[in-house]
């Protein structure tokens, strides 16, 4: 009986042998994952069961209507590259291994060609009294198009991006009119980039910008009124005269502007008369104001003559310089190195108190007149507003240093002390009454709870093709939360770099300071990263400028806390799922082989989709993409689902296993790889 139970227990054994090598393993293979790609080309990802590639063979399953066939490079390879997927849409390869049924299919979505991509021509010549042109941009097959108009002096002069004055017909077809809105009287200098993006309606990440330039021909009808104030100084004086309201309106100092020297419009000064010494310079249009040059105190009488391709007109005015100012104080002295210049605009200056909160100590502002100027004949005074001060209490202020070069003014703390935040003290000053001049010095007391700064680390899924952004978050605000005049008015902004990139990525870009960098931003956007792998930044929090940086530097020392740190931006790629080929007769076996698709730098996952009632099919390892299923012991279908996540992304695809187990002959061999091995006899 030993010897028949032994005998028995070999024949199932090599049963089990003969029909997982045969009959399981050899069958199955993967054509990857599904891909929507940017433009035409792409290498298929197949594999198959233990790497055995004899027999594979690719095929074109189906394409979009009215495509040609794409060229398969070598149908015969696991890798082979596709190309001439010319027309957008979705094309269905087949991978087949010729004499058994395993068959696995993968689409690839190409978003087409962009060949014909077009946004036309610069246009130079149209006047803007016309003020309307027909643009001819052309927006390929599978595209969609939105046009966009960037002011060339607003965004040279102050990095803004408007279209001020101008406005399309339509802005997401291929040629709409583009149109000033206010043509003889312009009220905007009338040169304009105009950029075509388009973006694949197959695919968001896929897209790309084509730019013209419109510049038209501006009014040469220039007016503008007449200016009398003192001047700061006799040493180039800049003096800003305005245009009449209904005046149209050009710029000239940047290239591209419609008044750039050499782009059709000519200005000239002429001047009629001016007061001995004086020598009156234009130095350039702007579209707030014409800036001239004085140095002498008198009146200037003169003209100027505008002239292109629309005529020529000529206005006169005049410039009346009735005195002068007294020249800048300071509040620069190696004596208190406390004190720094440049807080809120020139002129202004001020310092930070650390640890004086509910402290009565008063706080002395010193100053010193400016070169030049005689300290009889100026007259200062400084002022604080109710409004403006922490909890509304205003310190009280005292002069000291009346008829000297150099003087100071007491600033004693209200009752209980400084509180958290800033104190902003006006000082005004001119030359006996006449031609007066002021500025701010702003006493900033710190809370000392600043904390080293931290930016969190950021995952974000690269699909493939085209750029992708990351948001990163910013440290939680505190100026003017803290207190509503806590560093009030005061321009900071956390600036960013990249100090590491993948070999070959593009540089990244960033918003704007003054947009979603600055003090009081939460969050932030890195743009243009094009390829996965680590990207490592640097972020301080600073001034503006570095003349104002010394707040920010002071504020965080007073605490000790760091302003500085580094953080990564993981751009992960993304993998299509794909779960391989279907085995739709699974015959007297309890387990098979699953062959998914490599999650590369992702993670995979096998999971059970569905299960004839009362079935819990077990992985040998759920993680691995080549994984032994087991638990397969009654007749039906089984689904199971391989899903990758990389980064935030994630995509899965399920397989189907038929199994028939009531129609076996031989005994049902039930192997699970973690349980004994056992024979079920089936009934007759």
């Amino acid at each position: 009986m030993n010897y028949i139970r032994n005998i028995n227990k070999y024949l199932c054994i090599l049963v089990f042998t003969l029909v997982s090598t045969v009959v399981g393993y050899a069958q199955s293979v993967n054509a990857g994952g599904n891909r929507t790609i940017c433009g035409t080309e792409y290498t298929l990802q197949g594999s198959t069961d233990a790497g055995d590639t004899n027999g594979i063979t690719w095929s074109i399953e189906s394409k979009p209507p009215g495509a040609t066939d794409p060229i398969i490079s070598n149908p015969s390879i696991l890798t082979p590259t596709v190309t001439g997927m010319n027309k957008p849409g979705p094309y269905v390869f087949k991978l087949t291994k010729v004499g058994t049924t395993a068959v696995s299919h993968v689409t690839i979505t190409s978003s087409g060609d962009v060949s014909s991509f077009s946004a036309g021509s610069d246009i130079l010549t149209i006047p803007a009294s016309v003020g309307t042109v027909n643009l001819n941009g052309v927006i390929p097959e599978g595209f969609t198009g939105v046009w966009s108009a960037e002011n060339i002096y607003e965004w040279n002069r102050f990095g803004r991006k408007n279209s001020n004055n101008a406005t399309f017909s339509a802005t997401n077809i291929a040629n709409p009119t583009f149109s000033l809105i206010k043509k003889a009287n312009h009220d905007a200098d009338p040169a304009y980039t105009l950029t075509l993006k388009i973006t694949s309606t197959y695919n968001p990440n896929c897209s790309y910008e084509k730019t013209i330039t419109v510049r038209f021909i501006p009014n040469p009808q220039i007016s503008f009124k007449s200016y009398e104030s003192c001047a700061t100084t006799l040493t180039n004086n800049y003096v800003y005269v305005r245009y009449q309201d209904s005046s149209p309106r050009l710029a000239s100092y940047y290239n591209g502007t419609t008044g750039y020297d050499g782009l059709g419009t000519t200005i000239t000064l002429n001047v009629i008369s001016q007061p001995v010494g004086g020598n009156l310079t234009l130095l350039y249009f702007e579209t707030d104001n014409i800036r001239f040059i004085t140095n002498a105190v008198g009146l200037y009488t003169y003209t100027i003559t505008v002239s292109n391709s629309q005529g020529t007109f000529t206005t006169q005015n005049t410039i009346n310089i009735t005195g002068v100012q007294a020249n800048e104080i300071s509040f620069i002295d190696p004596a208190y190195p406390e004190q720094h210049m440049v807080y809120a605009g020139g002129g202004s200056g001020g310092e930070v108190l650390c640890g004086m909160v509910g402290k009565s100590t008063p706080i002395n502002i010193n100053y010193s007149l400016g070169e030049g100027d005689d300290p009889t004949t100026i007259n200062a005074t400084a002022t604080v507003n109710s409004q403006y001060v922490p909890a509304g209490l205003v310190p009280t202020i005292e002069t000291f240093g009346d008829g000297l070069a150099k003087r100071y003014f007491k600033v004693t703390p209200p009752l209980g002390g400084w509180r958290v935040g800033t104190y902003p003290i006006s000082i005004s000053y001119n030359k006996n009454g006449s031609c007066g001049k002021s500025t701010t010095y702003y006493i900033h007391v710190s809370d000392g709870n600043r904390i080293d700064l931290k930016i969190n680390d950021v995952v974000v899924c690269y699909p493939g093709s085209g750029v992708v952004d990351a948001v990163v978050s910013l440290p939680a605000v505190f100026q003017e939360i803290i207190d509503p005049t806590y560093m009030m008015g005061y321009s900071g902004k956390y600036e960013i770099s990249v100090v590491s990139k993948p070999v070959g990525a593009n540089t990244p870009t960033y918003d704007s300071y003054n947009t979603t960098r600055s003090l009081k931003s939460t969050q932030t956007t890195i743009h243009n990263l094009n390829m996965p792998g680590e990207y490592v930044f640097k972020v301080k929090a600073e001034g503006y400028i570095e003349s104002v940086d010394w707040l920010l530097a002071e504020d965080y020392a007073c605490s000790g806390a760091s302003r500085e740190t580094t953080f990564k931006v993981i751009v992960s790629a993304q993998v299509g799922s794909n779960a391989g080929s279907n085995q739709d007769d699974l015959f007297c076996r309890a387990r098979t082989v699953l062959v998914g698709n490599d999650p590369g730098a992702g993670q995979g996952k096998w999971t059970v989709e569905s299960a004839p009632a009362g079935m819990a099919p077990t992985f040998s390892d759920d993680t691995n993409p080549r994984t032994i299923v087991a638990g397969l012991d009654v007749t039906g279908t089984y689904k199971f689902t391989w899903t990758i996540t990389t980064g935030d992304c994630i995509s899965a695809s399920t397989v189907e296993v038929i199994t028939n187990q009531d129609n076996c002959k031989a005994p049902l061999i039930i192997t699970n790889p973690t349980t004994t091995n056992k024979t079920i006899k089936r009934k007759k």
